[in-house]
């Protein structure tokens, strides 16, 4: 009997110290697995960012020309009223407002210059007109001016027809007159902006 305690004991003295390395492995290896995982997600998720912060610098460049250019056109004065005054600058408005009209078909009947609006370094010059003629000379009117190289912006618009009795040839629709009065303006960049 003395044989099977010692044999006896000497497996429980085994499975103690196994119980006893397994339990400090699970002390010591869960809270290490736990920290690796944590620093595993973090890698993941620094190298995403990486990821994404490597396509904004790819962007950069593109970027970096796109603001040059508008930069340069900003400078150019592309787009704006050209003339040395407010008044000047007016009447090159008004000078396209009559070559537009005249060039679509239409007719120009009266003009009035607004006042100058200052806003920031730009001005902002307005001019109320008067004018007929049929649709299509009034689309041709509005996209010569929404459309042009100078930059020129509807701020208001008012059609209204006129009755018009005139002699046609059999089988062709009249065209009504239409009475346009609307408000055109433009920009051009103030004096003392530089």
């Amino acid at each position: 009997m003395n044989r099977l305690s010692k044999r006896g004991g000497r497996l429980a003295a085994v499975l103690i110290l196994l119980a006893f390395i397994g339990l400090l492995a699970a002390v010591l290896l869960l809270p290490l697995l736990g920290v690796v995982r944590h620093y595993d997600d973090t890698i993941a998720g620094l190298q995403f960012r990486l990821g994404k912060y490597r396509h904004t610098a790819a962007l950069v460049e593109g970027l970096k020309q796109h603001l040059e250019q508008l930069t340069e056109r900003q400078r150019s004065d592309e787009g704006l009223l050209q003339g040395e005054s407010s008044a000047i600058a007016g009447a090159s408005l008004q000078a396209l407002l009559k070559q537009g009209i005249q060039k679509a078909g239409g007719r120009l009947e009266s003009t009035q210059i607004l006042p100058v609006q200052v806003e920031g370094p730009m001005e902002r010059i307005a001019i109320r007109a008067r004018l007929s003629g049929d649709i299509q000379a009034l689309q041709k009117i509005l996209y010569t001016f929404e459309y042009g190289k100078t930059m020129l912006f509807i701020d208001a618009l008012e059609i209204s027809t006129r009755s018009a009795r005139r002699r046609r040839k059999a089988g062709t629709p009249e065209r009504p007159t239409l009475k346009v009065s609307l408000e055109v303006s433009g920009f051009r960049r103030s004096g003392d902006a530089g």
